[in-house]
């Protein structure tokens, strides 16, 4: 999933989607830990299980890749 930095004041944010922090089960200003591994920033929301992020990822990109098709279905 690629997301583009904006600009916010002096610094530079991500943005996430709605949909994505449903699926981590957290609101706007919430907390969630962020950390370093290398060269890959990790951000953890609080008390949920590896595997039900990743299922939850796995969707949302089904979905996507399906809007196409049910665009199409639609006219």
């Amino acid at each position: 999933m690629r997301r583009r930095l904006t600009r916010i004041g002096n610094s530079w944010g991500l943005i996430l989607s709605k949909e994505l922090l449903d699926l981590l089960g957290v609101e706007g200003g919430s907390e969630v830990e962020v950390e370093l591994a290398g060269n890959t920033l990790v951000v953890t929301a609080p008390e949920l299980e590896r595997a039900d992020i990743e299922a939850g990822l796995a969707y949302i990109a089904s979905k996507r890749q399906r809007a196409e098709v049910y665009r199409r279905l639609a006219e």
